[in-house]
């Protein structure tokens, strides 16, 4: 970004500021100072001339020219084709020295003395890469709507079309493309040195009201990515030249100029406001039907505005000729657009160029500058006296609402930064930077200025306080860390268990992002966490908020996987699962899908499924000494779609949720090309809590065991481990109670029930049991399941 003095001098008291202090304070402010030029230094001696005669020296492409200075006449001899009599042309003098360290001296070329030189502007230091392939072969001339140079002849040059003018060039990082408009870095550097802004938009205030019915239509599938579209007409007056302060305004804001003032100050407006203009002639548009969409353009697939199939407007780039506005044109409609970043830097890469309003259509800035804009663009036609109606903005659409307005205590501010400021000072840092700051006793509410799009939140706002305040101004402290109190690394040690024994049967470790998107967040977030964490400058939008859950990671995984081609997958992760108010949970998950073993010798293979996974869990929970007969697997018939509506369960002990056991919804696995995929997820943290850490060598029995197997038909409905309590109640010398087989046929799945066979193991630590002593125990069992009106096969 390029800002001048005598541009800034235009809205500001510069007098007693110098360049090196305007330097330090954009540095200050953040807006790194990239580099600087002197215009003034580049050029010993410059002079306004007029040539009076010119004529072609023969048989060369030179002319002899005869060139007034005030009183004086001097002989120069020029090549440039398109120099001629009644111009107001720059002149080097004898003795001079421009730009390119050429030191002028009097010399005989073709015969003729020459006695200085009529200068081109890349002679004297304004960029090349600003200049048109005319300006840079051609002499410059001068003008001027206000000034009579006939009477300024022979005087310096410099001070009547700015090259004596200083230049900051500005690096601009992504979060202040605000400063795109040269008008948001004039207020900074106005509430620096505390300035007052004058004439800003304080002249043309005659707008009338938009009778013009134009139309835009936007084709559906471009509509997210169009924010705004708004209007104004003009009638204008005879056309006149631009000034060549305004020329080489542009010119050293790395412009090239069109030659036509209204599209140059459609350019110095774009600049200055950060809004593009596209500037479109009224009487070369069949009607006022326009439209937005995708076209072919030089081969390419552009974004383009469309009237009657035709393209007005490539955006980014110059209105087409036959639709553009010239020094002919009467009526004009100012077209202003915004629109979603990315979808331009598409357009930009497609097109290759970088131009003004590339450079502005590509960042984020104020979606919203219509109606500064346009009172812009009337100011700058006005001072030229081209107005004759103006009207005011009709807008179209309008879709982006700033959130502007935070409130936040003076507490926190202060807490923040380490400093102990008073409502009042931070009231002052703000004075002309269009921010409204109230206070209620300690708790303040700003009110930011619309075109910082970048502040999303009070942490955003005390950086701006201290960027205003000085960051070398705040006292530097140490960081106050608060160390947390070491867990007994019992814990760990039983996760390095489990990792290796997961490991161990062919799980490979995984490490996930995370952060996901918001919606995935809450959809999968099956321990009902509270409060999630969302950040406040994502940088994407599926980057947004901590995950609720491992499983989904494993799950997008395993489909990046299976998409290419690599189906038989066993995953496990073991990660933190973070939310507001200081909750942290620790969490397994793993996962299997396809074939879990698979012998290709002899064809076998064992594909993924509910008890597999549900076996593992039982080991890792034995890992752990829990009580099995404790646990609870309970379907959960509400699952989110993603889930199987039968094949889950949720895993509680004690009442209390450990975790999660499901199969995926079979159509979400068709969806993604996953085989049948189990998943598992348990909170390590529960389970640590209710792990029986105080191992005790169990005492074996000398003696031999016995075994006694029943059969039974149980309701679906009832839970295998609400009746096994009950079934074992006074049953003495049992050690062990265990499923061993499940059956159902035709005729008990009519009856809602199934058949489990239940294997009882007896044992005694003093002496070995007879026949009659566990027969006599086994009765009791059978009376017990009697009781309970439960079925014995």
């Amino acid at each position: 970004m390029i800002i001048t003095r005598k541009w800034l001098a235009q809205f500001l008291d510069l007098e007693n500021i110098s360049n090196d202090q305007i330097s330090l304070a954009l540095n200050s402010l953040g807006f790194e100072v990239e580099q600087t030029y002197d215009l003034d230094a580049l050029n010993s001696e410059l002079l306004l001339g007029l040539v009076v005669e010119s004529k072609p020296i023969a048989n060369t492409h030179l002319k002899i020219n005869k060139v007034k200075l005030a009183d004086q006449i001097l002989e120069i001899v020029c090549g440039a084709e398109n120099i001629g009599v009644d111009q107001f042309v720059i002149v080097a003098p004898i003795n001079s020295t421009i730009s390119n360290g050429l030191t002028l001296t009097a010399k005989t070329i073709r015969g003729y003395q020459s006695q200085g030189m009529v200068c081109a502007l890349n002679e004297i230091g304004i960029f090349s890469s600003s200049l048109t392939e005319s300006e840079l072969k051609n002499i410059y001339q001068v003008s001027d709507n206000y000034l009579n140079l006939n009477t300024l002849t022979g005087q310096s040059v410099k001070p009547m079309i700015n090259l004596d003018d200083f230049i900051w060039e500005v690096d601009l990082t992504l979060n202040r493309s605000d400063c795109l408009a040269s008008f948001q870095l004039l207020k900074e550097l106005a509430n620096y040195f505390n300035l007052s802004i004058t004439n800003l938009n304080s002249e043309f205030n005659h707008f009338t009201n938009n009778d013009l019915k134009l139309t835009v239509e936007i084709d559906p599938k471009l509509e997210q990515f169009i924010r705004t579209v708004a209007y104004s007409e003009y009638q204008l007056k005879k056309s006149v030249k631009l000034n060549s302060k305004d020329d080489l305004w542009l010119k050293l804001n790395h412009t090239k100029t069109t030659g036509d003032i209204i599209n140059d100050l459609a350019l110095k407006t774009a600049i200055q406001t950060g809004q593009n203009l596209i500037v479109i002639d009224q009487n070369k548009l069949k009607d006022f039907n326009l439209e937005i969409k995708q076209v072919r353009w030089n081969d390419l697939e552009v974004l383009a505005v469309v009237s009657n199939d035709q393209i007005i407007n490539v955006i980014g780039l110059e209105v087409e000729e036959h639709f553009r506005a010239d020094n002919n044109s009467q009526n004009i409609v100012v077209l202003m657009l915004n629109l979603d970043p990315t979808i331009m830097r598409k357009q930009q890469k497609l097109l290759n160029t970088s131009t003004i309003m590339l450079q502005r259509y590509t960042k984020p800035i104020n979606p919203n500058l219509f109606e500064l804009a346009n009172k812009t663009f009337a100011n700058e036609l006005d001072y030229y006296n081209l107005v004759n109606k103006a009207s005011q903005v009709k807008i179209l659409k309008k879709t982006f609402e700033q959130n502007n307005k935070f409130v936040v205590d003076l507490d926190r501010i202060n807490t923040l930064l380490g400093t102990k400021f008073s409502v009042s000072e931070i009231q002052a840092l703000f004075k002309t930077l269009d921010f409204k700051i109230t206070a209620n006793d300690q708790q303040l509410t700003f009110e930011v200025d619309e075109n910082r799009i970048d502040l999303y939140g009070i942490n955003d706002i005390c950086e701006e306080i201290a960027r205003l305040y000085g960051y070398d101004q705040i006292k530097e402290q140490p960081i106050d860390f608060k160390t947390n109190k070491v867990d007994n690394k019992f814990d760990l040690k039983l996760e390095d268990k489990l990792t290796n024994y997961l490991i161990g049967l062919g799980f490979n470790n995984t490490k996930t992002y995370s952060l996901t998107d918001h919606q995935s967040a809450v959809n999968w977030n099956l321990f009902k966490i509270q409060n999630l964490i969302t950040l406040e400058k994502p940088l994407s939008k599926l980057r947004t908020t901590y995950r609720t859950n491992l499983s989904k990671s494993l799950i997008d995984t395993a489909i990046y996987n299976a998409a290419n081609n690599n189906k038989q997958l066993k995953l496990f992760e073991i990660a933190d699962i973070y939310g507001f108010k200081e909750l942290k949970q620790r969490h397994l998950a793993f996962l299997t899908t396809s074939d879990i073993f698979q012998d290709k010798l002899s064809d076998n293979k064992i594909s993924a499924n509910f008890y597999y996974n549900k076996a593992i869990l039982e080991a890792i929970f034995r890992l752990y000494n829990l009580d099995l007969n404790k646990l609870e697997y309970q379907i959960n018939q509400q699952q989110i779609d993603q889930i199987h509506a039968f094949v889950n369960a949720t895993i509680k002990y004690d009442q209390h949720l450990l975790g999660f056991i499901y199969r995926l919804n079979p159509d979400f696995e068709a969806q993604h090309k996953l085989e049948q995929t189990i998943v598992v997820e348990i909170n390590l943290d529960n389970l640590n809590k209710f792990a029986n850490k105080t191992i005790q060598i169990a005492t074996l029995s000398k003696y031999q065991s016995s075994k006694r197997d029943v059969s039974i038909e149980l309701v679906n409905d009832i839970k295998y481990s609400d009746f096994i309590k009950k079934i074992i109640k006074n049953v003495k010398y049992l050690t062990n109670v265990q499923v061993i087989d499940q059956y159902v046929d035709q005729k008990l799945a009519s009856e809602n029930k199934k058949s489990l066979t239940i294997q009882f193991t007896f044992n005694s630590f003093d002496h070995q049991l007879t026949e009659q002593e566990i027969n006599d125990q086994q009765k009791i069992l059978q009376k017990n399941i009697l009781d309970l009106e439960i079925t014995i096969r």
